[in-house]
């Protein structure tokens, strides 16, 4: 995927700066034959465009920020169970709200699968998920596939 900005989050990130990039509701182009931008017509999928740029310069962690604490495998039932760490593979094989998770989940999969990570957690709490009290770490490889909120060591809580 090519991103117009790309070369300018690349140096602003070498320059050690915090980039915050791909907000929802953009505007997509494409680049003509004569190497112009042209707005085009498109939805984009701000969680799918963010983890595509992350692949695209190698970066080591995705953060989307969400309501949610955690993310949770059968959300609002009986059955809830949050996630504090899964792997790729595991949480692939999880089904979320299309419209709600899905995506997050689609786009932290394809950091993972790229060698990086993703946090996903709660907007008010960006320093609780820096720090794993808070919030869901993908990964590219884990043993246990999944550890649980409720498994996880307490000094991460």
């Amino acid at each position: 995927m090519d991103h117009a900005e790309e070369g300018q989050i690349r140096r602003l990130l070498e320059d050690g700066t915090l980039a915050v990039c791909v907000g929802g509701g953009g505007v997509p182009v494409r680049t003509d034959a004569k190497g112009r931008h042209i707005g085009v017509q498109a939805v984009v999928d701000k969680d799918l465009a963010s983890a595509a740029l992350a692949a695209d310069i190698q970066a080591d962690t995705l953060i989307m920020l969400t309501d949610g604490d955690y993310v949770s495998e059968d959300w609002g039932t009986p059955e809830q169970r949050d996630i504090h760490t899964a792997s790729a593979d595991a949480v692939a094989g999880m089904a979320f709200a299309e419209g709600s998770m899905q995506p997050k989940i689609d786009a932290a999969i394809r950091v993972a699968r790229a060698g990086g990570r993703a946090l996903i957690g709660p907007l008010d709490r960006l320093d609780d998920l820096l720090a794993r009290r808070v919030g869901t770490e993908i990964v590219p490889e884990l043993a246990e596939g999944v550890i649980w909120v409720d498994q996880a060591p307490a000094k991460k809580r």
